[in-house]
């Protein structure tokens, strides 16, 4: 057994269970949400293996659901449920939520996904470490965007009709497939596009940029515009905003220190220079959020289900 990945495994469950109490006791919809992005996750990577192939999982993990690690499941329900805590956190409204969701949860793959690989915890297949993005393919991270924002704009329906009718908040449980459903077909622009402009293994990176432009420019207008609504506070979360922010630190820092100590900061400077700026970036992402939800008229209260705003 490898200490390593039982470390992990022991970590991420330990946010994760943190997590899971704290949703239970601000609510039945937040504790099913935070249920549902693990089940999502865990579809997520079953589903990607079996129908793609691209990518597989180490054996060292202790314990996995056939091809799917069980603290991936976990760990992805983590960085969506964060991103959902900290949107709400800056007063996104919901009609931009998804995309600012994304963009947050972008930003942790773009730091460790290329250190994850050097570190074994997964291996791309068909894909040199000089290929894509120093080894992993443009597609994974066009497909992050989508991925949160399919588990995002559809909680975020399920949230805003529970509001209404709260005993069906349990059609949460079922966000998953169709989640998966929207990944899939999100994915057939790039499949189509991708062999016309960069048909070498892991290409597409333009692709990736210019969706990603797109996403960012509406997430800045979405946080720093005029059009915002009012911070929501923990009414509406999954999580904490303190563990949602916590938890996104403690994945900065693994992997900023795995990348340390395989000498990746003098081999490949980018990687660190990308992990450096992306925790960076987290510092005033957690500022803003923070003083806008002590801003906001519900800050501090449990209620739920949340207020809307369209």
């Amino acid at each position: 057994m490898d200490p390593l990945y039982l470390l992990l495994e022991v970590a991420a469950a330990a946010f994760f269970l943190i997590a899971a109490y704290l949703a239970l006791r601000r609510g039945r919809l937040p504790f099913l949400e935070l249920i549902s992005a693990a089940l999502f996750g865990l579809l997520l990577e079953e589903g990607d293996q079996l129908i793609f192939e691209t990518y597989q999982y180490s054996d060292s993990w202790v314990l996995a659901i056939d091809r799917a690690p069980i603290v991936i499941g976990l760990t992805w329900a983590l960085i969506i449920a964060g991103a959902m805590r900290l949107t709400d956190a800056l007063g996104v409204r919901r009609r931009y939520a998804p995309v600012v969701d994304s963009v947050l949860a972008i930003m942790l793959d773009l730091a460790f996904d290329a250190i994850a690989i050097r570190m074994g915890l997964w291996t791309w297949r068909d894909v040199g470490p000089a290929d894509g993005w120093f080894g992993v393919p443009a597609g994974n991270f066009y497909a992050w965007l989508f991925v949160t924002f399919a588990f995002s704009i559809l909680t975020r329906w399920i949230r805003s009709r529970s509001a209404r009718r709260p005993r069906t908040d349990w059609l949460q449980l079922l966000v998953p497939v169709p989640a998966f459903a929207i990944l899939l077909v999100s994915l057939v622009p790039f499949t189509l596009v991708k062999p016309l402009v960069d048909p070498e293994p892991g290409g597409g990176l333009v692709l990736f940029w210019l969706t990603l432009a797109a996403f960012g420019g509406l997430t800045a207008w979405a946080v720093f515009g005029s059009d915002r609504g009012t911070p929501d506070g923990s009414s509406s979360a999954i999580l904490d905003l303190r563990l949602a922010f916590a938890t996104r630190l403690a994945i900065h820092g693994f992997f900023l220190g795995a990348l340390l100590v395989l000498g990746l900061a003098t081999s490949q400077p980018i990687l660190l220079v990308v992990a450096l700026a992306m925790l960076a970036a987290e510092l005033p992402l957690g500022w803003l959020a923070a003083r806008r939800h002590r801003r906001a008229p519900d800050a501090g209260l449990t209620r739920y289900p949340p207020r809307h705003d369209p």
